[in-house]
């Protein structure tokens, strides 16, 4: 097991940022397969079930790169231990520079290593035992399959046993045509990474997957979702509620994720609203119900209203130096 630690003041020139690209040779695409896909995972503050998920996700790619940002020497430990068990190679940050600024240095690892394809994933994610081929075949099925960005994942959410598309979409075709797929799961092309930039490091945490895909399409990408049912994937903390006729469920986010969901969304709603309007108006009205529901149903209300005001004012400002850095 190889480890790499960073300093505080991270080395950016590691990947690109999403508003600065990284000039690479021209190169040859590659079809993915396990010998070319390298996994990404990004972890804080790990469970000791990480061993497990990681094992699994291990005997289907070629290479695991696992990018801790700034956890307790407890989990470095257990981390170490991991990596080198399971042959995986080790990034430490020193404090949390953010899910944009550690993938950007997964990727680029991975690209340094001769890898074409790279999984993202969280550290809470299982995935399916066949996860990886069902990805590719979605892959193989595609008309246009050097035009794929991103190729997303179905998932079901262990709090309420809900898939992302409903069970009639889960039928016909290997996948299906998207704008956007979240980070975790989600099979990402090297050479499309290398023409269009990194992840934005500003973004921090929240819609860092969700820019990354409008970016990719705006450049003439596409982001397809496999709808197969590959991963278990949980969205926060959920707890459920009963408003009016219904149940519903909140995330119970911190306080300070408020702030980058605002802020986020109305970046890229100042963005991509002429571009991509009917995504821009649905995620507006999205991060709407989100805020009633956490005004109704969640503790600590009045700081998570603060921080989605302050997320306001900067995304509406462009203002993206506030909080930087938050842990």
């Amino acid at each position: 097991m190889k480890t790499s630690t960073n300093r505080i003041d991270s080395r950016r020139s590691w990947a690109a940022n999403g508003n600065d690209r990284v000039h690479w040779p021209e190169e040859t695409f590659t079809p993915p397969s396990k010998e070319v896909i390298c996994a990404v995972i990004v972890t804080y503050h790990p469970d000791g079930s990480l061993f497990s998920r990681t094992e699994r996700i291990a005997r289907q790619v070629g290479q695991v790169v696992v990018v801790d940002n700034g956890s307790p020497d407890s989990s470095v430990s257990y981390l170490q231990r991991l990596c080198e068990k399971l042959q995986a190679h080790l990034i430490l940050n020193c404090r949390n520079q953010g899910i944009a600024c550690a993938l950007n240095q997964g990727v680029r690892w991975a690209a340094e290593q001769g890898y074409s394809w790279v999984l993202t994933l969280d550290q809470d994610s299982l995935v399916a035992h066949h996860m990886v081929d069902s990805l590719v075949k979605a892959f193989r099925s595609h008309a246009s399959p050097e035009k794929l960005a991103v190729i997303g994942v179905n998932y079901i959410n262990p709090w309420n046993e809900r898939s992302l598309l409903a069970p009639e979409e889960q039928t016909g075709s290997p996948w299906k045509e998207v704008k956007t797929a979240i980070t975790s799961g989600s099979l990402m092309s090297v050479r499309a990474f290398r023409a269009i930039g990194g992840f934005r490091d500003e973004f921090f945490i929240d819609c860092v997957d969700l820019e990354y895909c409008l970016r990719a399409r705006a450049h003439g990408f596409l982001v397809i979702l496999a709808r197969t049912i590959l991963m278990k994937h949980s969205i926060g903390r959920m707890s459920e509620h009963r408003f009016l006729w219904k149940k519903t469920g909140t995330s119970n986010h911190l306080p300070f994720r408020h702030y980058f969901m605002a802020r986020n969304t109305l970046t890229l709603a100042r963005e991509y609203l002429w571009k991509e309007p009917a995504w821009v108006l649905a995620a507006l009205w999205d991060r709407t119900k989100s805020l009633a529901l956490t005004c109704l149903f969640e503790e600590a209300r009045l700081p998570k209203i603060r921080h989605f005001a302050l997320g306001c004012l900067d995304g509406v400002r462009g203002k993206f130096d506030r909080l930087a850095g938050t842990a």
